[in-house]
C-alpha cells in the first residue's frame, strides 16, 4: 500500500500542477496574423472596477484591435504584407446581456498593426436591451474573417474576445460607490 501511495500522490500533484489557468482574453490564431482585442478605459477607468454613470451623459469605452504578424514586418511577401482581417461583428456583453454594437471606423485591420476605438453608449442602448442599474462584469467580442494580400479569405469567423471585470452602472444622479 505505501508503495502503491507513493506512486499516486506525485502523478496527483502534476496533474494539479499542469491544470491550464482560465484567461481573460481569447486571441484567434490566424494563417498570418494573430488577432486580438482588449478594452483599455471605459470613461478612463483603466481597470476594473469601473463606472459608468448616465446621469445627464454617455459613456465612452476605449478599445484596441491588435494584428500581430507571424513573419515580422520586413521582407514579406506582399500576399502576407497586405493581408488583412476583416470584423464582421461586434458586441459588448453586460453579465451574459450582448449589446450589439457598430462596428466605427475602419472594419478592416492590416497585417501587423493597431487599431484603437471609441464607441460610445448610452442609457437608450442599455435599457433597449434590458441593462439596468447594477454592478455587471463587462466583455468585449468581435468576430474577425483573415483575408489574404489577393483579397481571398484564409480563416473565416473567428472570435476574438477580452474581459475588462466589474463595472457599475448608474443614471439616477447617486454616482457609484
Amino acid at each position: 500500500m505505501k508503495y502503491f501511495a507513493a506512486l499516486i500522490i506525485p502523478l496527483f500533484i502534476m496533474s494539479c500542477a499542469l491544470e491550464k489557468e482560465q484567461s481573460d482574453s481569447v486571441s484567434s490564431v490566424l494563417q498570418f496574423t494573430t488577432a486580438s482585442i482588449k478594452i483599455d478605459s471605459i470613461d478612463n477607468y483603466t481597470s476594473a472596477p469601473a463606472c459608468m454613470d448616465f446621469n445627464n451623459r454617455s459613456s465612452i469605452i476605449k478599445y484596441t484591435i491588435n494584428s500581430k504578424g507571424h513573419y515580422g514586418s520586413t521582407d514579406v511577401d506582399s500576399i502576407i504584407r497586405n493581408s488583412y482581417f476583416h470584423i464582421s461583428r461586434a458586441r459588448l456583453y453586460f453579465n451574459g446581456i450582448i449589446l450589439e454594437i457598430p462596428i466605427l471606423g475602419t472594419s478592416d485591420i492590416k497585417y501587423n498593426a493597431s487599431y484603437s476605438q471609441e464607441q460610445e453608449i448610452t442609457k437608450a442602448m442599455l435599457n433597449a436591451v434590458g441593462i439596468t442599474d447594477g454592478i455587471y462584469n463587462l466583455s468585449i467580442e468581435m468576430v474577425v474573417t483573415e483575408y489574404n494580400g489577393n483579397n481571398i479569405h484564409t480563416v473565416a469567423d473567428e472570435t476574438i474576445s477580452s474581459t475588462f471585470g466589474q463595472v457599475q452602472i448608474t443614471s439616477d444622479g447617486t454616482g457609484c460607490q
